[in-house]
């Protein structure tokens, strides 16, 4: 992902940009073990947990306190975002299982995937925005930092 292109990218463009690249990510786990490539299945899969645990993470962690401490009124979507990054997490625990026993990991990514879809709509249209309009020019660019690394990809 190239962000040299992009001046000053809001903290809401990088991790829309983030949940495009967990996506693609997602798609080749599909498609690897639909072909019994197991190990580079669960390779990939490994690399993909890391990244939508880590935005998870900083999510809950640097932009989820602007909200419940900066405008409470946000404080019960917040609530809501977290219960979703727990059934999100339960998916992942789930395609761990379904990968680690080599079986087919279609209706369990189908779910993840739908999960995500509906997950990632309500973040890019109403708390990545407000999030930009609440938090301070610090706070945005700290998380903005984190994001961008996470966009880099592994060292």
């Amino acid at each position: 992902m190239n962000l040299e292109t992009t001046r000053d990218p809001s903290v809401a463009m990088l991790l829309e940009l983030h949940h495009r690249r967990l996506d693609e990510m997602l798609d080749e786990i599909e498609l690897l073990a639909d072909a019994e490539r197991w190990q580079d299945a669960r390779r990939a899969f490994v690399t993909f947990r890391r990244e939508l645990e880590a935005h998870i993470r900083l999510e809950e962690e640097m932009m989820f306190p602007t909200f419940e401490t900066e405008a409470p009124v946000l404080r019960g979507p917040t609530m809501v975002m977290r219960a979703e990054h727990a059934a999100i997490k339960a998916s992942l625990m789930e395609i761990a299982g379904e990968l680690t026993e080599e079986r087919p990991i279609g209706r369990a990514t189908a779910e993840l995937e739908a999960q995500l879809h509906a997950h990632n709509l309500k973040e890019e249209r109403v708390l990545y925005p407000a999030f930009e309009r609440a938090a301070s020019a610090s706070v945005r660019g700290a998380l903005a930092i984190e994001v961008e690394a996470l966009l880099q990809g592994p060292a």
